[in-house]
């Protein structure tokens, strides 16, 4: 099934497109006379592991593709085998993404045919790990990129490559995408700017280049171009993407100096509790473990290997003692177990038969992934590739100097199933068990973590237990307690949209005003010299035409993307062909932006009927926690100062209330611009028929049409339950929503008419009465 794009992807995308198009109208020029040469065009994305960068680069390449004046080569590059495969059979004909691609072609590089690249019309992806190419000598090299096909090229693939030229003599630009670009090397960025590409899209969560790289391409953008990193870095809120439901929203580290056997033990209890949360949830999966370690040392002593030559029940290799106490102590099934490790054998010895064992890297893979093990013992260097994201629990073995990377292993435990985040906090919770000989080993790998998270992610909390303190502890609700899910109502909207639709311009016949403009840079070379004169840009009419569908579609998800699903474009009018640049392109944005605003003017939010939001448990560690009398849990840690005065405050109420745990718990959609689709309430108050969602985070939050629309949630005449939002901000406020004093605090809800109203308080006990009805005095 298709994968629909999150509105932040869609931004991000849109912001590389469209940054490349104005770079190539006028590129930085490096060098002089002969030896001048365009600084390629190069856009970092930077975004938090899980986030979809797949997804980005190529919707980026496609908007790329059909704005270009002569439609690119594009050059797809991954260090890994199975990664290449797995984006390669996401991308073509069928997978998930290819709908993302409508018109490019996508093929492997080993396929590459200049006369495919002469003749095509559309763009041309190629596929390749950076292995192909990457070989110092090639003149001696076996690899099939620089091998010469005698059926179908003369010259070798890679010079083919360079040339890249259309039947009328046009040279194709050539894009190079370049998925966990962290693995970029000198010599690879060498044997790539030999191909004088016109772009670099690199996409990595942890930006770091050769130093190749930021001399040839970096430092001339910068020096001559005055660019800066929000230049040249497209950057994704981690907020945004942990609120989407594509990560987990919490990570528990807990840190342990015991023996292994106590450790996974510890890690095996708390993988049982997610079990009974999942199935509580009637989810449809069960969670699943890594065990990450060296692989053919002694289990206490680094220095020496482990010998093959012995029985099985003598070895001492990390692999197998994790595998013994799983299935001999712990009651784990030997066939819920895969060990994928270059773990060394002998024929003589043999091992179990119920022992599985995959340690041929890439060529035994697909049978791993065929297999669904919920318990998988790595060495230190796991799978590329591989990221299931049932997997919610990592033991990691970082004693005795253990070279194993945390920062591989948080990738593969941060993704969050089905793109939703559950009731229970476990179930939203990414957990570590990381055994240590020293605590400032565990103190370097909670920084480890945050780096492989892609830097600063506060939204994503972060629960360490260093070795010797208390761990997480998951609080049940002392009693059920729900709130009616809501959604966005499209039906009020399609009469207003539709009257925008009926405005859009047929430019069918139209030959003037569909004329697209650019710009292209001349040099005029004197004869007899090898020295060229003063280059100049001249304007000229382009050749590129894309679709008045495609425009429109693509201006309307660039603003509010959920706005597609009533914007009907079905119409003859939108088959014109309309130049990039030119005045009717121009209109068709106009219009599609037109359209979304009437799409946000006439969205309601309303109540859902189906099943409500359940609250569940919540992780929280005692000794940072205030309880309460009232509140749904025994009591909550990280509140910040207001919310712990509000909270104390709530208590007296007498009312039961619960904290609603930011991007993972209780949410409400935003009808507003900006990739923040999500509202989360800061507390949920239960009052008879009543629940009041109330946010206590400061008085922006009142600004903007988008945020008045939570005030007013519409009730589904099937559900008793209503929801009813206020926000409790700092200061008092005038009736145009702007400061007036710093003093007291006030309620914002709607009044009459629909506008908003600031009610004033001089403290909190007293507000919270005025906000909530005492029990026994519900609404």
């Amino acid at each position: 099934m298709p994968i629909e794009l999150f509105q932040f992807q869609q931004d991000a995308a849109s912001q590389i497109a469209d940054r490349y198009v104005d770079y190539i109208d006028e590129p930085i020029v490096m060098g002089r006379r002969t030896n001048a040469r365009d600084v390629p065009f190069y856009q970092s994305l930077s975004s938090i592991t899980g986030s979809g960068k797949t997804a980005i680069l190529a919707q980026a390449v496609s908007e790329i593709v059909a704005l270009s004046d002569i439609p690119p080569v594009i050059l797809w590059l991954s260090k890994g085998k199975v990664v290449v495969q797995q984006t390669f059979a996401n991308l073509q004909d069928g997978g998930k993404y290819d709908h993302l691609l409508p018109d490019i072609t996508v093929r492997l590089l080993s396929e590459y045919n200049p006369e495919d690249v002469a003749h095509a019309k559309e763009g041309l992806l190629y596929f390749a790990t950076v292995g192909t190419f990457n070989q110092r000598d090639r003149e001696k090299s076996n690899l099939k990129i620089f091998s010469a096909d005698i059926d179908g090229i003369e010259t070798t693939r890679w010079e083919a490559l360079k040339t890249r030229e259309t039947t009328d003599g046009q040279r194709r630009p050539l894009v190079v995408v370049y998925d966990e670009s962290q693995n970029l090397s000198d010599q690879q960025t060498t044997l790539l700017l030999e191909q004088q590409p016109t772009a670099f899209l690199l996409a990595s969560a942890t930006l770091r280049f050769p130093a190749n790289f930021d001399t040839e391409v970096i430092q001339p953008l910068r020096s001559q171009g005055k660019y800066t990193n929000e230049d040249l870095i497209t950057s994704v809120r981690s907020a945004t993407v942990v609120s989407s439901g594509l990560v987990k929203g919490l990570i528990s580290l807990d840190g342990l100096n015991t023996p292994m056997e106590e450790a996974v033990s510890e890690m095996l209890t708390a993988l049982r509790d997610a079990e009974s949360a999942a199935v509580a949830e009637e989810l449809s999966f069960l969670p699943k473990a890594i065990y990450v370690c060296n692989t053919n040392i002694l289990a206490d002593d680094a220095s020496q290997t482990d010998d093959p030559k012995q029985p099985f029940d003598q070895r001492q290799a990390p692999p197998i003692l994790i595998w013994r106490y799983l299935t001999e102590q712990c009651g784990v099934p030997a066939d819920e177990i895969a060990v994928y490790a270059d773990l060394k054998t002998h024929k003589d010895f043999s091992l179990p038969v119920d022992f599985v064992l995959f340690n041929g890297g890439d060529s035994d893979y697909d049978d791993f992934v065929a297999g669904d093990f919920r318990h998988i013992i790595f060495n230190r260097t796991l799978q590329e590739g591989w990221d299931d994201p049932s997997v919610y629990f990592a033991y990691v073995d970082k004693t005795m100097e253990s070279s194993v990377q945390i920062t591989q292993v948080v990738g593969r435990v941060l993704r969050q199933p089905g793109a939703t985040h559950y009731q229970a906090d476990r179930l939203n919770t990414a957990h570590f068990y990381v055994r240590v000989d020293r605590n400032d080993t565990f103190a370097q790998v909670v920084e480890d973590v945050r780096k492989g998270l892609g830097g600063d992610a506060p939204e994503v909390r972060i629960l360490t237990s260093p070795p010797g303190t208390e761990t997480p502890e998951s609080l049940e609700p002392k009693e059920f307690r729900s709130v009616p899910r809501t959604f966005i109502n499209n039906a009020p909207t399609v009469t207003a949209v539709e009257r925008v639709l009926a405005k859009v311009h047929d430019y069918s016949q139209d030959a003037v005003n569909t004329r697209g403009v650019g710009r292209r840079r001349t040099v005029t070379q004197a004869i007899g010299t090898t020295e060229s004169a003063d280059s100049e840009w001249v304007n000229f009419e382009q050749s590129n035409r894309v679709n008045a569908r495609w425009v429109f579609r693509r201006e309307v998800s660039r603003r509010y993307r959920p706005a597609l699903t009533v914007m009907n474009t079905d119409g003859q009018k939108f088959d014109a062909k309309v130049g990039v640049g030119s005045s009717a392109y121009t209109s068709l944005a106009d219009n599609a932006a037109e359209a979304v605003d009437e799409y946000l003017r006439h969205a309601v939010v309303k109540q859902h009927k189906p099943k409500p939001y359940e609250v569940g448990s919540t992780l929280v560690r005692r000794g940072a926690m205030e309880t309460f009398r009232n509140a749904l849990h025994e009591g909550y840690d990280g509140l910040n100062d207001l919310e712990s005065r509000f909270a104390r405050a709530l208590d007296e109420t007498g009312l039961r209330w619960v904290r609603n745990r930011s991007q993972t718990g209780y949410k409400i959609p935003l009808v507003s611009l900006g990739q923040t689709v999500w509202f989360f309430p800061d507390f949920l108050v239960w009052s008879g028929d009543t629940v009041y969602c109330v946010d206590t985070k400061g008085g922006h939050l009142v600004e903007g049409d988008g945020r008045r629309k939570l005030l007013s949630i519409q009730p589904h005449k099937d559900v008793p339950t209503i929801v009813l939002v206020k926000f409790v901000v700092e200061g008092t406020w005038k009736t145009d929503g702007t400061p007036n004093s710093k003093d007291g605090f006030s309620i914002c809800e709607l009044g009459s008419g629909q506008a908003l109203r600031s009610l004033p308080h001089d403290d909190l006990l007293e507000l919270v009465k005025s906000l909530l009805p005492a029990p026994g005095e519900e609404e």
